[in-house]
């Protein structure tokens, strides 16, 4: 049984265009969330759910797989859970064996490391849990990343065996984002050389 990511990257972003593989610190958006997965050992694959050629291009350069969205699954009101189950069934994602977990992260979450990964997955195993979803330090839940078990994408009901860990992530939707980042030298010690 396999653990694999979906990055969700739909194109159209409208507050900062082409906000997914939007430039920061020369890298694209995109980029950081691939290479903290790269770095997880129990991570199968990484793929890219995109309805954006140019998208699922990065993505493929920097390590992940493309599944191509249908454009009916990526305007402004189809709920991210929906590209997910269909990402999810795409052949290619179950090409090389059953999947067991899937880690939903997000492209425009650059504050991502393989830790965070790792702490979520590791309370998922050890608590028999079927979702790990991530929060700031006050317990709100935001939408850095989640891990799921595959079977619980698709139930119709609210799940009891959830969890969370603490990843304090600024979701990057504007230029200010961007040069906020920039500008932080937390964030630059730990991806520049």
């Amino acid at each position: 049984m396999r653990t694999i990511a979906i990055i969700p990257a739909r194109g159209g972003s409208k507050r900062l265009e082409k906000k997914n593989i939007y430039p920061l610190l020369g890298k694209p958006l995109i980029a950081y969330t691939i290479d903290a997965l790269k770095e997880c050992a129990f991570v199968d694959d990484i793929f890219v759910s995109s309805d954006d050629e140019e998208i699922l291009k990065v993505g493929e350069q920097y390590g992940a797989k493309s599944l191509l969205r249908p454009q009916e699954l990526a305007d402004d009101h189809t709920p991210k859970i929906v590209a997910i189950r269909q990402a999810v069934e795409d052949p290619l994602v179950s090409a090389d064996g059953e999947v067991e977990n899937v880690i939903v992260a997000q492209a425009n979450s650059p504050e991502l490391t393989a830790a965070h990964f790792q702490s979520g997955y590791d309370l998922m195993v050890n608590h028999k849990l079927w979702e790990v979803m991530s929060a700031d330090e006050n317990g709100v839940q935001n939408a850095a990343f989640r891990i799921v078990k595959k079977h619980a994408l698709f139930n119709e009901f609210l799940s009891a065996h959830c969890g969370f860990v603490v990843a304090n992530n600024l979701d990057v939707h504007t230029i200010e984002d961007i040069q906020e980042l920039e500008n932080s030298d937390e964030f630059k010690a730990l991806h520049t050389a």
